[in-house]
Parts: structure tokens; C-alpha cells; sequence
């Protein structure tokens, strides 16, 4: 016989929000590099390459961008070459 699933919903992790993120982005994208507005949407992943970065979306001009945490503040592409 197999024995019964548990049912339960998984435990709440603490999760980020856009107006409290859990970590401050804002030193590693302060400012939109076409447009320098500074209310950019700021996302933590990593590049293709395991470096740690910022995804960064302007909304006044929607132009996008990854930042490497701690880096030069060099606009990158998503595949980590620099941005023209």
C-alpha cells in the first residue's frame, strides 16, 4: 500500500516585493543608463557565466539591462557582453 501524500501546503518563505526588497539593488543600478531615471524595477539573478547581477528595467523608457553586483556599473546584454 502506499503510504498517504502529505497535503499540507509548503511553509511561507519570506519573500521580496518590488516596494521592500529583501536586498537594496539600488547602489548596483542607481540610475537608468539611457534615460537616468532612478524608479528602475531592480531583479538579483546571475549571468550565464554564475556572476551575480541586477537585472534593471526602466520603466519611463523601457530600456533594460544586467549590472554585475559590485562590477564597474558597465550596462550588460542578458549573455554578459557589454551593451553598445
Amino acid at each position: 500500500m502506499t503510504p498517504p501524500r502529505d497535503r499540507r501546503p509548503p511553509a511561507d518563505e519570506p519573500l521580496g516585493s518590488i516596494t521592500r526588497p529583501v536586498v537594496d539593488d539600488s547602489a548596483t543600478a542607481p540610475e537608468c543608463y539611457a534615460c537616468a531615471a532612478t524608479d528602475l524595477t531592480r531583479v538579483r539573478l546571475a549571468l550565464p557565466d554564475g556572476r551575480p547581477a541586477v537585472f534593471a528595467s526602466c520603466p519611463a523608457c523601457e530600456t533594460t539591462a544586467w549590472f554585475v553586483v559590485d562590477g564597474d556599473g558597465t550596462p550588460l546584454r542578458p549573455d554578459g557582453s557589454p551593451r553598445a
